[in-house]
């Protein structure tokens, strides 16, 4: 039985919008699949990188040798960059680093304390590049434990008010020597903390991702265990509620 022309027309717009539907969500998912591998392969090359560095050094099971708080962030990234096949390294925004120095969004609606507008960051200045394109920022810390005060924060690393506006002043303790954040895909969009951007924060004896809210903590951990899902917030710099 042959169709009419007028079948022919209405089968083929519904298939156009079925596709119109159904493809940026496929598109998506590709998206996130790609940014979760590179996440894996990107944690694995740093990681080898320190047991690299440890076992030339001979301090097996000790970070305090590469991430010495004796150091700067750019000594310490520059010594770092050695166990990196084919890498570079940016310290500052000069001619030959502009492209790799760029804003990073929050996996959360981070706010400004006073402005209480949303925001994003800029990663450390001391920058590896890697020779697949993945940015690896360092700050090195002066010290392996301090003390700090700040406000009470809630899970999304907001100053939490009162009915009166007031915050509530808690003293926290650290005891990582230094923070990795890396950006698997460098300047690519969508440079943003649970999409493409995640963190690592050295203790003396380990290096651990940060799985709190605000750098992406719950894609993080998401891609550790194979679930393989990205959990992030969109929203765009400057927002207010």
């Amino acid at each position: 039985m042959a169709f009419t022309l007028a079948e022919v027309l209405i089968t083929l717009g519904i298939i156009g919008v079925a596709a119109s539907l159904t493809m940026p969500s496929l598109i998506q998912k590709h998206k996130e699949k790609e940014l979760i591998t590179r996440t894996k392969r990107v944690y694995s090359v740093i990681q080898n990188a320190v047991l690299m560095a440890q076992k030339e050094n001979d301090t097996i099971g000790d970070n305090t040798f590469l991430f010495d708080t004796s150091k700067t962030s750019a000594e310490v990234a520059s010594n770092f960059a050695k166990y990196f096949n084919g890498a570079k390294v940016c310290v500052s925004n000069s001619k030959d680093c502009s492209n790799y120095y760029y804003s990073v969004k929050f996996a959360t609606r981070r706010k400004d304390d006073t402005s209480g507008t949303t925001i994003a960051t800029n990663l450390p200045t001391a920058r590896i590049i890697t020779n697949d394109g993945a940015v690896i920022a360092v700050n090195q810390i002066s010290s392996c434990e301090r003390t700090s005060t700040d406000c009470k924060r809630d899970e999304d690393y907001n100053c939490i008010k009162d009915e009166n506006g007031n915050t509530t002043d808690v003293i926290k303790t650290s005891y990582n020597c230094a923070f990795i954040d890396f950006d698997v895909n460098g300047p690519k969009p969508p440079n943003q903390f649970g999409q493409d951007v995640y963190e690592l924060s050295v203790n003396v004896d380990k290096i651990v991702p940060n799985l709190s809210n605000l750098p992406g903590g719950k894609s993080f951990k998401n891609i550790l265990t194979g679930i393989d899902k990205l959990e992030y917030t969109k929203y765009n710099v400057g927002e207010s509620d």
